[in-house]
C-alpha cells in the first residue's frame, strides 16, 4: 500500500512539472524547445515575449478594419508573420521583393515598405528590450502592415491595382474583367498562412506580353542610364531621299542607339548623314513600331516622335502592365478579332491559320469608342444607314441649309410618320437644326457611310464594324474621325474570315450582292452566263462558327506572328489615368479587396 501511495504522489509530481512547463512555452520563450524558436534573435532579445498576449492586442485592433478582420480570428492561430517568435526571415524577403517591384512598373512606396522595414529594424536591433507594452505594439503593427502590404501586392498583381471603369468609365468599358471576391479572400489567407513569400511570388503574371513588356522595360532603363536620346533641332524641316543634312546624321544616330538603323560602318567623320534607302527603311521601321505610316520623306511629325525621351515609351509600359494585370474573363473562339483601339488597328487569328491584319478608324475624342467584348452575330450585306438623331441634327440638316442637294447626292431619305417626305417641300431657311425631327436613312450604295457591308454584334452602345467608302483616311496618322463606330480597311477580308471556309464561287457571289465584281475565273465565267446567285443581304453566322471580338485599348501592343513591342498614341488620354493611379500620391484604394 505504501509503495502504490508512492508510485501515486511520483505521477502527481510528474502531471504538474509537465503541466509548469507547458505554461513557461507558451508565456516565455526562453523556455521553449523548439530549435527556430531558441535560435531566433527575435528570441534571444525578447526571452519574456507572449505570442498569446500579442495575439489578443492584435485582433483587439483589428476589429472595425474591413481588409484585415477577415484574415484573423480568435480560434485559429492565423497570424501571417508572428509564429512563435517573429519571422523577421520571410519579412525581410517580402521587402526584398518589393524593392524591386519596379520590374512592374510600380513604385515600392504604393506598399509602404519604408515603413514597415524601419519597424522591422527596430525591432530586430533589440531596441524595447525591458519595454514589453511598447514591443507588443509594434509587432502588431509589423503584423497588421506587412499583411496589409501583402495582400495589395498579390490582390493588385493578379487582378490589376485599380480597376478599368475608375480610368474608362462605366459608359465606355463594358468587358468583364477577374475580381477578387470572398472565395478569394479564403483561398489568399490559407495561402499566405502557409508560405507568404511563396504567395507572393505565385502571384506575379506569367502571360507572355507581360513578361516582354518587362524586359523592354529594363532594357529602357539600361538604355535611360547608359545612352539618352539625342535631341534633333530640325525644326519644321522635311527631307526627302537622297537629301544631305547634319539633322539626318542626328537621327541615324537616335535610330543607331534603339537599333533600327545599323549601319554597315561609321566613318570617323560621322557622315552617315545622306537620307539613303537603308536609313529610310529604318526610319519607317521605327515609324512602324509607333504606329505611324510609312513615308518616303521625314518631316517634323516624325522627327517629334524621335525626341520623344526615354521616359515616355516607360509610361507607356508601366500603363499597359496593369492593362495586362486586369484578366479578361470572357473565353476566345478558335475565330478571333481583336481590335485596337489606340492603335487604330484590327487582327484577326484563326487556329493554323495566318492572322490577318488591317487599319481601322475609330472615334473621335469626343465621340470615344466603347471598348467591349462580344460575338459575331452576322454580316449585313448593302446595309442601310438609319442615321443617328445627333448626326442629323448636327450635321445633315446643317449641310443641307447651306447646300439644297446634299441629301440627294448622299442618297438619303426623309421620314416622318412612317411616311417618306420630299426634301423639296420642306422651306429649309426656316429649320432649326437642333429641333430637326425628321427621320434620316440613306440608301444602300457605294456612297453609303457604312460602306457595302458591316458586322454586327450584341452590345449596349450601338456601335458595329463597317465598310466605309472614305478610303483615304487609312493612310492618315490619326484615324480617330469616326462618331464611335469601327470603319475597316479591308472588309470582305474580313468576310471570309467570318464565313471561312468558303469556296471561290461563295466569295464571288458575296462580292456580286455587294455590287462588286467577281474576281475568280470560275465566278466571272457564272456571271457572263447569268448563273452567278446573290446571297442574302443578312448572312447570320453558324453556332459552331463562333468568333469572338474584343474592342480593347493598348498603346503598348504586340502582334501574334512576331515579338516586337509596338507603341501607339493615347488618343484618349486613358494612359495618363492609369499612371495618376498607380501613383504613390493618388492611388488611395489600390489593391483593397472588392466587395
Amino acid at each position: 500500500m505504501k509503495h502504490f501511495l508512492l508510485v501515486i504522489l511520483f505521477l502527481i509530481i510528474s502531471l504538474l512539472a509537465i503541466s509548469c512547463k507547458k505554461k513557461g512555452q507558451s508565456t516565455d520563450l526562453s523556455h521553449s524547445s523548439k530549435k527556430e524558436v531558441v535560435v531566433s534573435k527575435f528570441a534571444r532579445n525578447y526571452p519574456a515575449f507572449n505570442p498569446d498576449s500579442l495575439k489578443n492586442l492584435l485582433y483587439k485592433e483589428i476589429q472595425n478594419d474591413s481588409v484585415l478582420q477577415p484574415f484573423y480570428t480568435n480560434k485559429e492561430q492565423t497570424t501571417i508573420w508572428l509564429h512563435d517568435t517573429l519571422d523577421t526571415k520571410s519579412l525581410y524577403s517580402f521587402l526584398e521583393i518589393v524593392n524591386n517591384v519596379e520590374i512592374h512598373g510600380l513604385s515600392s512606396e504604393i506598399f509602404s515598405i519604408s515603413e514597415i522595414g524601419t519597424l522591422i529594424d527596430s525591432i530586430d536591433s533589440g531596441l524595447f528590450t525591458g519595454d514589453m507594452e511598447t514591443l507588443y505594439s509594434k509587432v502588431s503593427l509589423v503584423e497588421q502592415e506587412a499583411t496589409r502590404s501583402a495582400i495589395k501586392y498579390i490582390t493588385g498583381m493578379r487582378y490589376g491595382f485599380i480597376t478599368p471603369q475608375s480610368v474608362y468609365g462605366n459608359k465606355n468599358y463594358d468587358i468583364v474583367v477577374a475580381k477578387s471576391d470572398s472565395a478569394y479572400q479564403v483561398t489568399l489567407h490559407k495561402e499566405l498562412k502557409e508560405d507568404p513569400i511563396a504567395a507572393i511570388l505565385n502571384s506575379h503574371p506569367t502571360d507572355s506580353r507581360y513578361i516582354k513588356l518587362q524586359d523592354e522595360y529594363k532594357a529602357l532603363s539600361e538604355l535611360e542610364e547608359s545612352s539618352p536620346f539625342p535631341k534633333i533641332n530640325s525644326g519644321n524641316a522635311t527631307f526627302k531621299a537622297g537629301d544631305k543634312n547634319r539633322h539626318i546624321a542626328e537621327i541615324a544616330e537616335r535610330l543607331i542607339i534603339t537599333g533600327e538603323y545599323k549601319p554597315d560602318s561609321i566613318s570617323e567623320d560621322s557622315t552617315y548623314s545622306k537620307l539613303d534607302k537603308n536609313l529610310l527603311a529604318a526610319i519607317n521601321l521605327f515609324r512602324k513600331k509607333n504606329s505611324y505610316p510609312e513615308e518616303n520623306e521625314v518631316g517634323k511629325l516624325t522627327i517629334d516622335a524621335l525626341n520623344r525621351p526615354v521616359s515616355y515609351y516607360k509610361d507607356k509600359i508601366r500603363a499597359n502592365m496593369e492593362r495586362y494585370r486586369w484578366r479578361r474573363t470572357k473565353v476566345t473562339h478558335s475565330k478571333h478579332i481583336e481590335v485596337n483601339v489606340a492603335a487604330a488597328s484590327l487582327v484577326a487569328t484563326q487556329t493554323d491559320s495566318l492572322p490577318i491584319y488591317m487599319r481601322v478608324c475609330v472615334g473621335t475624342v469626343s465621340n470615344k469608342t466603347p471598348l467591349l467584348q462580344s460575338d459575331i452575330g452576322y454580316l449585313n450585306l448593302n446595309p442601310y444607314w438609319n442615321v443617328p438623331k445627333s448626326i442629323a441634327q448636327g450635321e445633315v440638316a446643317v449641310l443641307q441649309k447651306r447646300d439644297s442637294s446634299y441629301i440627294r447626292r448622299k442618297n438619303m431619305k426623309l421620314y416622318k410618320g412612317g411616311k417618306e417626305v420630299d426634301p423639296s417641300s420642306i422651306d429649309w431657311k426656316k429649320v432649326n437644326p437642333g429641333t430637326f425631327y425628321y427621320i434620316v436613312r440613306q440608301e444602300p450604295g457605294h456612297g453609303n457611310s457604312l460602306g457595302l457591308i458591316k458586322f454586327m454584334f450584341n452590345n449596349n452602345h450601338s456601335v458595329y464594324l463597317h465598310d466605309t467608302p472614305s478610303k483615304l483616311a487609312f493612310t492618315r496618322k490619326n484615324r480617330a474621325v469616326s462618331h464611335g463606330c469601327v470603319r475597316v480597311q479591308k472588309p470582305f477580308d474580313l468576310a471570309f474570315f467570318c464565313l471561312s471556309p468558303v469556296t471561290d464561287v461563295y466569295k464571288d457571289q458575296l462580292l456580286y450582292t455587294a455590287q462588286m465584281n467577281p474576281v475568280s475565273m470560275a465566278g466571272k465565267k457564272l456571271l457572263k452566263d447569268d448563273k452567278l446567285k446573290k446571297l442574302p443581304d443578312i448572312i447570320n453566322l453558324k453556332a459552331e462558327n463562333k468568333i469572338s471580338l474584343f474592342i480593347d485599348y493598348y498603346t503598348t501592343y504586340m502582334y501574334p506572328d512576331d515579338d516586337i513591342v509596338y507603341y501607339a498614341d493615347d488618343i484618349y488620354g486613358y494612359d495618363d489615368l492609369i499612371l495618376k493611379g498607380l501613383s504613390p500620391y493618388q492611388g488611395e484604394d489600390l489593391g483593397k479587396i472588392s466587395k
